[in-house]
């Protein structure tokens, strides 16, 4: 997808994550605690069953370091919980919970790019959302001449703020088709959102693994296909296993893996409509609030706060301190017409997100910013770096993409 941006200046030419190294992000913590790279936090431990710990890691994602780490203390991976999911082609800190993990035996634990950078007990686990935003640093390949006076200008233009689109990450880092998967789902076509994610090799770099999903396409041979598929892919794995046993059972197989895992798919669907709604408004310029939506205000960091709600009427709020929040679709959403529209275009309405066969996965729908504002911003000639901090929930990627031609 195409992100149309509301300004229509010209962008430098560049590229990014060349290294690991160029792409660091560092999360800060709800007490607006920046957990830097390679910096130890000390906080005094208190009554309580969990071990909070600063996940430092380098070309990890998030989960496959917590499955890692699990590994390493014999612990169920379902004991730990974190705020938010980092870049695995980067370096990034976290705060992490753990239940009842033993602080030496976390301490004494040695993987390969995987630093903890501090930890104490608390009483309650981390939760999802659980942190203000993140800071990222961010450095730039083949940065085209006289690339700093344009980004100037588009700084300059944006005043703060830009269109929160979802990024690319959000539909699969590599195969990209997340969100199908999820339209499946909302569709209750569990067959077919099977398939979708065992079989579509698209972008697939690993040959081993696009053999494989050619293969089981072709033939619907489970227990050969357990044969074929490379053991890095678990999910793919859990769910073939149960399939070989009963070839028929889509549901049970996608009960197979983690709830969190089936409802990034429906989520991935949501975020692929919400982004759709955002590129048809702008290009219309249409930024004023439809029936249902609201404004809301800006947090002390300066980041969009949804729960702080300002009615849509009040002329009294100046532009600059709110933000207007529109609908990520669910069940329980009150549509607009270019929600309708999308919606149809799908063939699907907003009950499709009360399931039915699969009621974990249902979706009542929230709210998410249309723009977001970026806090701290500076960009380095010398080495071609930008300096930001987001929200949480917004993508680097995609305010980069209003500086650059990526």
């Amino acid at each position: 997808m195409e992100f149309k941006s509301e300004h229509n200046l010209s962008k430098a030419k560049g590229s990014i994550k060349n290294e690991p190294e160029d792409f660091i992000v560092e999360e800060i913590m709800t007490d607006g605690t920046t957990l830097e790279i390679d910096k130890i936090i000390q906080i005094e431990d208190k009554p309580g069953k969990f071990l909070y710990f600063v996940l430092q890691k380098k070309q990890w994602s998030t989960e496959g370091a917590i499955f890692r780490i699990s590994n390493g203390l014999h612990a169920k991976t379902k004991r730990f919980n974190w705020a938010g999911t980092k870049d695995k082609q980067a370096v990034t800190t976290q705060l992490v919970s753990g239940f009842a993990i033993n602080k030496k035996a976390l301490q004494n634990l040695k993987l390969k790019d995987i630093h903890i950078n501090g930890m104490w007990t608390e009483n309650k686990k981390v939760n999802l959302g659980d942190l203000l935003g993140n800071k990222f640093k961010i450095k730039i390949s083949d940065l085209e001449e006289k690339a700093e006076e344009k980004i100037q200008k588009i700084h300059e233009k944006l005043n703060g703020k830009f269109v929160n689109y979802f990024g690319e990450q959000r539909f699969g880092t590599i195969r990209q088709n997340t969100h199908i998967i999820g339209q499946h789902i909302i569709s209750e076509e569990y067959n077919e959102a099977i398939m979708e994610f065992l079989t579509n090799e698209e972008g697939e770099h690993n040959e081993d693994a696009r053999q494989a999903r050619i293969n089981l396409k072709e033939s619907l041979n489970y227990s050969k296909a357990l044969e074929e598929f490379p053991r890095y892919l678990r999910l793919e794995r859990t769910m073939i296993e149960w399939l070989s046993k009963y070839p028929n059972d889509y549901v049970g197989a996608l009960r197979k893996i983690p709830r969190g895992i089936s409802l990034l798919f429906v989520h991935a669907f949501q975020s692929y409509l919400f982004n759709l709604e955002l590129n048809e408004r702008v290009k219309n310029k249409d930024f004023e609030a439809k029936e249902d939506e609201y404004y809301c205000r800006l947090n002390s960091y300066g980041f969009p706060d949804i729960d702080k709600n300002i009615n849509a009427n009040n002329k009294s709020i100046k532009v600059t301190d709110k933000i207007l929040c529109t609908n990520i679709i669910g069940y329980e959403s009150e549509t607009n017409e270019i929600e309708d529209e999308l919606l149809a275009r799908f063939n699907i309405t907003k009950e499709n997100f009360k399931l039915k066969q699969f009621q974990e996965l249902s979706s009542k729908g929230t709210f998410r910013p249309f723009f977001s504002t970026y806090k701290d911003f500076e960009f380095n000639k010398n080495t071609n770096q930008f300096s930001f901090s987001l929200s949480s929930g917004s993508y680097a990627t995609i305010l980069l993409s209003e500086f650059l031609l990526i």
